[in-house]
């Protein structure tokens, strides 16, 4: 198997609970899920929006004399199809890790709903052997689908770092996308930790 080492950088990681608490969650089974990836949300750390970044990732592709604009449709396609589903898979995938009596779901009727909300995204790098992770910042809130004025928890999820998660293939962390997904898995296995601490 090859081995990728990862290079570190100096972002703090931490999920708090800004409001309430996890305790409406004791006696649910199903929770859904919804991930909120707006325009709003901007990148690296220049704090681009998305258009700027993705002009700077084309610029990257068709730039470099090995890329062609095939590269760059391939790699803009990807973007979006990680957007729409594999970002929602990733995170389900995390937070329903090591979740025993409780299923998270995305688009299902239940009593209470997750809505994870993408704030702030730094893509990583790959080089070979060495790899910077993905890092994301998001806003967890948990509502009651039918009154989402309620409100019964927010975390601040700050700076998470896509590593740490063994069983996931090297190959996901070479593109800008794949490892943004690991990101998003790693923040559900941090809130799963977070909840489970109250509701065992």
């Amino acid at each position: 198997m090859l081995f990728v080492g990862f290079a570190t950088i100096a972002y703090s990681q931490k999920m708090k609970l800004i409001s309430g608490d996890f305790s409406s969650l004791k006696d649910q089974t199903e929770v859904n899920v919804q991930l909120v990836f707006d325009k709003n949300v901007i990148f690296q750390a220049e704090n681009f929006t998305e258009a700027q970044y993705l002009d700077y990732k084309k610029n990257d592709i068709l730039n470099n004399p090995k890329k062609t604009k095939e590269d760059w449709e391939k790699w803009s396609k990807d973007w979006n199809d990680f957007k729409e589903t594999k970002y929602m898979e990733k995170f389900l995938k995390g937070i329903n890790h090591k979740s025993k009596n409780i299923v998270f779901k995305n688009n299902i009727q239940s009593k209470y709903t997750l809505i994870v909300k993408t704030i702030w995204i730094y893509a990583g790098w790959s080089a070979g052997f060495v790899m910077q992770p993905a890092k994301l910042t998001s806003e967890l809130k948990l509502i009651e689908t039918d009154n989402p004025s309620n409100v019964l928890f927010s975390v601040d999820s700050s700076g998470i770092e896509g590593v740490g998660i063994s069983e996931n293939p090297n190959s996901e962390y070479m593109m800008e996308y794949g490892r943004i997904s690991v990101a998003y898995e790693k923040t559900g296995r941090l809130l799963w930790k977070q909840i489970a601490k109250q509701i065992k």
